[in-house]
């Protein structure tokens, strides 16, 4: 157990987004989902579809798999990145290949409670999540009354607004 985390420490709810396309990303992700929250310092609290959606960024590479979970912790929220961070590296990550390239799998800490900060390593909550239908359709699935700490807009709006200006929903989901 980390010996900075007091027992006492208020726990707070955050959220992680899944992303991987190379390899068994289903496995992968439940692996990594289970090597999360199997620590003292986090616990599931819900698990989204999987969801197939197109690359972002470069398109010469394979369909990504997308989920989001809902995690209790008594981390910090830098603690927690760093934990996801470890987390990739185990499973494969690798940060020197271009931008939204091919990736084994892709945690990022898209909320952490309503916590609102911009620090070199950290932005809260996660800058490009409202444009992202791969973030927004899974966690509608766990949190549907879900707000965004920033702007106050509900979850089922954001969705609204990107399949208005073309996006195409997510196909259907399935457990993992």
């Amino acid at each position: 157990m980390n010996r900075n985390i007091s027992p006492s420490s208020p726990q707070v709810e955050a959220i992680v987004a899944f992303g991987g396309n190379v390899g068994d990303v289903k496995h992968c992700f439940i692996a990594a989902r289970n090597m999360l929250t199997t620590e003292p310092d986090i616990r599931l609290l819900d698990s989204s579809l999987l969801y197939r959606s197109a690359p972002m960024g470069p398109q010469d590479q394979a369909d990504y798999l997308n989920a989001v979970i809902a995690v209790a912790t008594r981390l910090p929220a830098l603690q927690l990145l760093h934990r996801l961070q470890d987390t990739e590296m185990h499973f494969g990550r690798r940060r020197d290949g271009p931008r939204w390239g091919e990736r084994t799998l892709d945690l990022d800490l898209i909320a952490y409670d309503d916590t609102q900060m911009q620090s070199s390593e950290l932005t809260l909550p996660h800058p490009g999540m409202q444009d992202r239908l791969f973030v927004l359709q899974p966690l509608r699935d766990i949190r549907p009354d879900w707000q965004h700490p920033a702007t106050g807009r509900r979850i089922a709006s954001m969705l609204q607004q990107l399949i208005q200006a073309g996006e195409t929903p997510l196909g259907k989901g399935e457990v993992w």
